[in-house]
């Protein structure tokens, strides 16, 4: 049995990238899944290490969303892929990406269990036959340790325990926080409201998104605000109920397939039970005791993953660059070393930081505070924006290390006690991070 792989015309930016139609980039095509199973075993993550060396080039991404992304396929190895996913018993989702809490179902702290809505609505999307934004984006959050409330989406439900009863708030085009309130709703009226503004959006065409809606006209009423929320990152030891969930993470999201294998043995000989992929390019550790936790770390440490909250570079996005992709034109992973390395104390969360092979910024597409972009002319400084928005400054690759090293420095030396990241960069003028990055005094 074989699986079409979707024409060349199709291999295409903007689209989300699957099995069925694979994106191309620098170093082949790429694939990106979500298995639906919510929970993987030691031996679901050493088979997708196996297809991904035997099928692709053998590196293996999270992403922000806490997705798989297996790079270095070809149009002849995506159906043997296929298959070896089918054969592992690994079933990607597929259709509208609707997003749950990582530990849904099991954190005894949620609101609500996200789980069954969100498989009622992945039901209703996938047979309603509308015509939708490849990369259109669900998120059902019911609470919990690791909520989603700094996840953006398209449309999203929001438990709320109001005087003993769940009720969801629907909003659109954004986070918790900066969503725009449609209703507050029943359970049983929670997929319909979805479906509402899914048809709404179906109206607008194949590329409209939530932030495109006018909801004036699907609003019902006045809605409550939420409570504020705290994101918290999934890396580090989380207490769930009487079990540890330890979240580890590989550098910058990306993984040797050989790496990935390994971490599943060690955990496994530390006692883990189960793993749970997480927003934040995050693998959750499931069924550790607690005197297994120093192993479990150490397992980590040898493989090369993080798993401390404050990780250095825990807010560094990069792409494979150079070293893996045709369109890179420089060494992102040492650029973002040298930074974690020289200014890991300033990474705090508070910002973004994207170091990008080439301007079409694969690994972060939105704005971030600083990002360096690899051109035919060299590295470029951006300030708050994309990695394709015009550099305020460009340097060869020759020069970069020694750049990082001085705008580490400026920032060091300006940086207030406690000063958040992002009151520092915002607090420093823009053209004194230039000239610390050109190196003019």
């Amino acid at each position: 049995m074989t699986t079409a792989v979707a024409s060349t015309d199709a291999l295409r930016r903007g689209a989300c990238p699957s099995i069925a139609a694979p994106m191309c980039t620098g170093d082949g095509l790429l694939v990106r899944l979500r298995p639906v199973a919510a929970t993987l075993s030691a031996r679901d993550l050493a088979a997708l290490a196996g297809l991904a060396r035997s099928h692709g080039n053998g590196l293996i991404e999270i992403t922000a969303r806490g997705n798989l992304q297996l790079r270095g396929l070809s149009e002849a190895t995506v159906p043997h892929l296929a298959e070896g996913l089918r054969a592992a018993g690994i079933v990607p989702q597929t259709g509208v990406a609707v997003e749950i809490p990582p530990l849904a179902g099991v954190d005894p702290s949620e609101t609500a269990d996200a789980t069954p809505l969100a498989e009622a609505l992945r039901r209703e999307l996938s047979t309603a036959g509308l015509s939708l934004a490849p990369k259109l984006s669900v998120v059902v959050d019911g609470g919990g340790v690791l909520s989603l409330a700094d996840m953006v989406a398209d449309i999203r439900l929001d438990a709320v325990s109001t005087a003993g009863r769940i009720l969801w708030r629907l909003s659109v085009g954004g986070d918790r926080a900066t969503a725009r309130p449609v209703a507050l709703l029943p359970p049983d009226e929670a997929a319909g409201g979805v479906m509402a503004i899914a048809a709404a959006l179906a109206t607008h065409g194949a590329a409209a998104r939530g932030r495109d809606l006018d909801i004036s006209a699907l609003r019902r009423a006045p809605v409550p605000a939420l409570p504020a929320a705290a994101s918290i990152h999934p890396l580090g030891v989380h207490r769930i109920g009487e079990e540890a969930v330890l979240g580890v993470a590989p550098a910058y999201g990306q993984m040797q397939a050989e790496r990935l294998a390994a971490l599943a043995d060690g955990l496994s000989a530390c006692g883990a039970k189960a793993f749970r992929l997480a927003p934040h390019r995050t693998l959750l550790v499931c069924g550790l005791s607690g005197e297994r936790l120093a192993g479990a770390r150490a397992a980590a440490d040898r493989e090369g993953f993080w798993h401390r909250k404050d990780a250095p570079g825990r807010t560094v996005s990069i792409c494979a660059g150079v070293a893996g992709c045709a369109s890179g034109t420089f060494d992102t992973r040492a650029a973002a070393d040298v930074l974690a390395g020289e200014a890991g104390a300033l990474l705090d969360g508070s910002v973004a930081v994207h170091i990008s092979g080439c301007p079409k910024g694969c690994a972060h597409p939105a704005a971030a505070a600083l990002t360096l972009c690899g051109t035919a002319a060299g590295v470029g400084l951006v300030l708050d924006g994309r990695a394709g928005d015009a550099p305020a400054a460009t340097l060869p690759a020759t020069d970069l290390t020694p750049a990082i090293q001085r705008l580490a420095a400026l920032l060091r030396a300006r940086r207030l006690d406690g000063e958040p990241a992002k009151a520092l960069l915002h607090r420093i003028p823009p053209a004194e991070l230039v000239s610390a990055y050109q190196g003019r005094s």
